[in-house]
């Protein structure tokens, strides 16, 4: 499978102060790759400058589109992006309006754009909310409203930066049962984040740390470096590391994701 997503020897400094330094990455098509980092290790920087946000030139390359000043509009739509950097990040009062604006700025019709949102709406069941002040939402319906506002342009890349941050449990296993579903259709997904409980799906994870990839393996080969986990300022998940001590004891003999999983392993 070809990459759908090159990041090739970046390099970006601001004020003579480097961040990233011939870093290169990979975005696997139709694949769920997750970036996991602590605080202050590049994780929006990184998706900045992937989103065109911080310019670059010929640096990143999505669908063999080249991000430059000539191709950016092109390149952005391709991708759906959602980040918590913005402290306004809703545009418009209610939520319909707010699904409609990016079809609205891409040219569609009103009835495409109509039939776009009843589809996605039902898709993540969402159909009641579509009149609804966005200010009347909790903070865990707003972050999936940002979700579901990225993907309504049917986009080739999705990624998410901190995107479950301001979510409740709910609805965090609810959007990512969808993002799953999504992926299998063929959408790819690229979740950069310090919530390791999101990262369960992915088929490739990197671990991002002082600007540059430290490791790079399968979800079970990054949750056995535990340690070096810890150590760089992630928290692992509960079940993950109940499951990491149950194994050390020979009490079982993988990783789980869920605690009923694990329960029906150690009880039958």
């Amino acid at each position: 499978m070809s990459a759908i997503l090159k990041v090739n020897n970046l390099t970006y400094s601001i004020n003579d102060q480097f961040f990233f330094k011939d870093f290169n990455m990979e975005v696997e098509a139709k694949k769920i790759t997750s970036i996991i980092a602590p605080n202050k290790s590049g994780k929006t920087m990184l998706t900045k400058i992937i989103s065109a946000i911080y310019p670059t030139n010929d640096i990143c390359i999505l669908d063999d589109i080249s991000l430059n000043k000539k191709n950016v509009l092109n390149y952005l739509t391709k991708l759906g992006i959602v980040t918590n950097d913005f402290n306004k990040p809703f545009l418009f009062k209610k939520v319909k309006d707010e699904l409609a604006y990016p079809l609205i700025n891409l040219g569609y019709k009103e009835h495409i754009i109509n039939k776009k949102i009843n589809k996605i709406s039902n898709f993540f069941e969402i159909e009641s909310l579509l009149n609804k002040n966005i200010d009347s939402l909790d903070k865990s319906l707003q972050q999936k409203i940002l979700i579901i506002v990225s993907l309504v342009h049917d986009p080739k890349l999705l990624i998410l930066d901190d995107a479950f941050s301001n979510m409740n449990s709910s609805d965090q296993n609810f959007m990512l049962g969808k993002l799953k579903e999504l992926n299998e259709d063929g959408l790819t997904i690229l979740n950069i984040t310090s919530k390791l409980d999101t990262i369960y799906n992915s088929h490739i994870v990197y671990v991002l740390n002082n600007y540059q990839i430290e490791i790079k393996g399968s979800v079970f080969e990054i949750f056995e470096k535990d340690s070096y986990l810890r150590k760089i300022g992630l928290n692992i998940p509960f079940i993950i590391d109940l499951s990491l001590k149950l194994k050390v004891y020979n009490l079982i003999d993988q990783i789980y994701f869920d605690r009923k999983s694990l329960e029906d392993n150690l009880w039958k």
